[in-house]
């Protein structure tokens, strides 16, 4: 389950590398315990599901007991789950502060300059809605210029470290609209 398309894609990179367990994708997480932690901390959401997403017809019954667990099941999950909080610890965090100013003809976005020390650039996206990532610039401050930028395109920016792993989501704005997150 998840609200958040970066820890998702974390999530099935860690499965993918070091456990032995299949991941697939369910944008699902309201009516659920994540949901509260959606509410409070805005979309963060990611997690491994339950039955019937893990097959175990015991889950919240009666009968869930140690003796119907499956311990490979447990092991494979919490290995996932250490992978992807290494991996998001090793990524840089979301930028924030992202401004686009559209005065003067060319388009120009800035940001927040990373909180890690060891950001080497960040990666701009941008395009419209049906293609948002048309046009990629890279940067080495926290400003871009996005030559060919319209109304309405959302742009999207990243923080790449010095290892080459990306952050682990896009900061967002709209041209003429303010930013998404």
């Amino acid at each position: 389950r998840y609200s958040n398309d970066g820890i998702r894609d974390l999530q099935h990179g860690a499965a993918i590398q070091f456990t032995r367990l299949i991941t697939y994708d369910a944008r699902y997480y309201q009516s659920t315990d994540a949901h509260a932690y959606y509410e409070a901390y805005g979309d963060i959401v990611g997690g491994i599901g339950s039955y019937p997403i893990l097959g175990n017809p015991h889950y919240h019954q009666s009968h869930d007991v140690l003796e119907t667990i499956s311990q490979e099941l447990v092991t494979e999950v919490s290995r996932t789950t250490i992978a992807t909080l290494m991996l998001l610890a090793s990524s840089p965090a979301r930028l924030t502060g992202v401004t686009v100013d559209a005065r003067g003809g060319v388009p120009a976005v800035t940001w927040a300059a990373a909180a890690e020390r060891d950001v080497r650039r960040y990666v701009v996206t941008y395009g419209p809605a049906d293609d948002p990532a048309r046009r990629t610039v890279t940067a080495v401050r926290p400003r871009a210029i996005l030559p060919g930028a319209e109304a309405g395109w959302i742009v999207a920016i990243k923080a790449v470290n010095a290892r080459g792993l990306e952050g682990w989501d896009w900061a967002r704005a709209t041209i003429g609209g303010g930013a998404d997150r």
